[in-house]
């Protein structure tokens, strides 16, 4: 590590974690001056301190001002950018300028776009804990008359219903959930309220108005804005625009080359032949499945694998996979069985299983309401291929309502929009979209490793679930099972069924 000066300590003291040890963290800096000074390690023999001593004095002398002020540094990394990532395509260096976006006012519909991108992490208002009114939705100025007056009222309707719901759902779960000895009041009164938000969610429109915070790399930022800038929906494209401006604020050259991405709206057409072969014959009706998981695929040798994978990385580099693939297949089924178990034997509560588990895949169908969409859709190794949101294949009434004596209530405020979707489907398909409640049904299928399944079922099957994606989870696990038996007992899943949706922890 070179030595600096002492006016080069005093530099560079604010946006370091500390000035002598071999790891440290940067702080207070432009978010394309911290991607340069990365992109440095790669290109000069200095250390990181040193090049940022060395922006930090330029700036000084340059600006004739303190070195906050960045002025020079942020020209400079301006610079290496254009030549770099713009010039010669060393994309990778824009993966450490990170952005920070606070997305307000936006639809659902449009957040479930945002969060197709795989490195990103989100934060969004939880239908759990807020409870929205009836302005809360994106209106559709582009729809003609009268059919944006029929969706206006049909939004509009969706939540006078919940609104309305609220406190009489809320009176019945205090009667069957009275407060417990130790719980104090305020304690509560927000678990009630939140146990009648989740039975209500699913009132809520796809079109309903939500915050979102989204950090991301500028390089993952550049490839989202391009997608979202194709999309067929007018809201998706004017709040990458947005995005995009105020990302330029921080990463001005890292996301500087957005463009709409002419591939994928050439795509929609490409595929329109495919959609023709999938339509059922002339007056067949398809009957609505229940919320549900067909298992559609998974490795025949999937216990093989997983084991071959676990070897190579127990193996010396004499061994080749072919050879340790002939190992494995050489023992027995219970020799099998138990090596699987015995990697699972000192797994801790919070550990992942082993990677080697990724050798082996599967692929489910999905059934399921939107509102559990919602949650579930954030499973980053996930690949996840959706339809159109729509409401052919029916609505999910939590059972509680049903107990309740208010299931038609609930029922009547969605059967009231379905013919305002199916008007509008027949002319603008896309914005249809906005109008469907959480608690309509939609298809996905999901490919995923065998890494990823663990994750999913041992995470949404636990008690503090919404009771809609628990029971997906919980299904994932009976499927695969029945495929696999060698799984069975291996994932910690909750399989019981718990009243009011969610279990306070």
């Amino acid at each position: 590590m070179t030595t600096l000066s002492p006016a080069d300590t005093q530099r560079i003291a604010p946006y370091v974690s500390n000035l002598d040890r071999n790891v440290f963290a940067l702080a207070g800096l432009p978010e394309e001056v911290i991607a340069v000074l990365f992109a440095y390690y790669s290109r000069s023999s200095e250390d990181l301190r040193s090049n940022l001593a060395k922006l930090l004095q330029e700036d000084e002398h340059e600006g004739g001002a303190p070195a906050s002020n960045f002025r020079f540094a942020s020209d400079k990394a301006k610079a290496f950018h254009e030549k770099w990532v713009v010039g010669y395509g060393h994309a990778s260096v824009a993966e450490h300028a990170v952005v920070h976006l606070a997305i307000e006012n936006v639809s659902i519909l449009a957040t479930k776009a945002i969060e197709d991108m795989r490195l990103g992490s989100y934060t969004e208002k939880s239908t759990r804990y807020v409870a929205f009114n009836d302005a809360s939705f994106e209106p559709l100025p582009s729809l003609p008359e009268p059919l944006r007056a029929r969706y206006d009222e049909a939004c509009r309707s969706l939540f006078r219903a919940y609104t309305a719901l609220i406190p009489r759902v809320e009176e019945k779960i205090r009667a069957a959930l009275p407060r417990g000895e130790n719980q104090g009041e305020r304690a509560y009164d927000s678990s009630i309220r939140a146990k009648t938000f989740d039975l209500l969610r699913g009132l809520l429109p796809a079109s309903t108005r939500t915050n979102l915070g989204v950090t991301t790399n500028a390089r993952s930022l550049e490839l989202l804005l391009s997608k979202l800038l194709a999309s067929p929906l007018p809201e998706v494209v004017t709040l990458a625009e947005a995005m995009h401006r105020e990302a330029l604020a921080v990463a001005p050259t890292l996301v500087k080359y957005v463009t709409k991405n002419a591939y994928r709206v050439a795509m929609r057409e490409t595929v329109a032949p495919l959609t023709a072969l999938a339509l059922p014959p002339a007056g067949h009706v398809t009957t609505a499945p229940r919320s549900g998981v067909d298992l559609l695929e998974y490795d025949g040798n999937g216990l093989e694998r997983v084991l071959t994978a676990l070897a190579m990385e127990a193996s010396e580099m004499t061994m080749s996979c072919e050879q340790l693939a002939g190992a494995v297949a050489g023992v027995s089924h219970d020799e099998k069985l138990e090596l699987f178990r015995a990697s699972l034997t000192e797994r801790g509560p919070f550990d992942a299983v082993p990677r080697a588990f990724e050798a082996a895949h599967v692929s489910f169908e999905l059934v399921l309401d939107y509102g559990a969409w919602r949650d579930m859709q954030r499973h980053r190794l996930v690949s996840p291929f959706v339809q159109r949101l729509g409401c052919d294949l029916g609505y999910v009434v939590p059972q509680e309502l049903v107990d309740f004596g208010l299931a038609d209530e609930f029922s009547a405020a969605i059967e009231a929009v379905i013919p305002v979707w199916r008007a509008i489907v027949d002319e603008c398909p896309w914005q249809a979209q906005y109008v469907v409640p959480l608690a309509c049904r939609m298809r996905t299928a999901w490919y995923m490793n065998l890494r990823e399944w663990y994750h999913v079922v041992e995470l949404r099957s636990s008690k503090a679930g919404h009771a809609s994606y628990r029971y997906i989870a919980q299904e994932m696990y009976r499927t695969l099972v029945i495929a696999w038996p060698w799984l069975d007992g291996t994932a910690r899943v909750d399989q019981k069924t718990y009243p009011f949706g969610r279990v306070d922890a």
